[in-house]
């Protein structure tokens, strides 16, 4: 079965996603392009908190259907953190 978790992130808040599937790879969708989206991850359970606008995350842009696509490092469960200026509905799924 596919993992996929659908959000509506509110705003300046941080919200946590944890894949304990097999995926190879995660994607992040931009579902209403009400902001950008902000996600920091780095394979392991507790990854640093995203910032609106900070350094060192990927982006998802402000656009309906923008994805960002990352890829898993291990086999151990991931951790992915994503916030938003505005509340913002997104989708976290795996890949197989």
């Amino acid at each position: 079965m596919a993992f996929a978790r659908h959000l509506t992130l509110t705003g300046n808040t941080v919200s946590t996603v944890t894949f304990t599937d097999n995926s190879s790879r995660m994607e992040i969708i931009n579902r209403d392009a009400a902001d950008e989206v902000f996600v920091s991850y780095d394979g392991t359970a507790n990854p640093a908190a995203p910032t609106v606008g900070g350094n060192d995350n990927d982006v998802v842009l402000k656009a309906v259907g923008a994805t960002t696509v990352i890829r898993r490092v291990n086999s151990q469960p991931i951790t992915v953190k994503l916030i938003a200026a505005t509340a913002t509905k997104v989708t976290v799924r795996g890949i197989p």
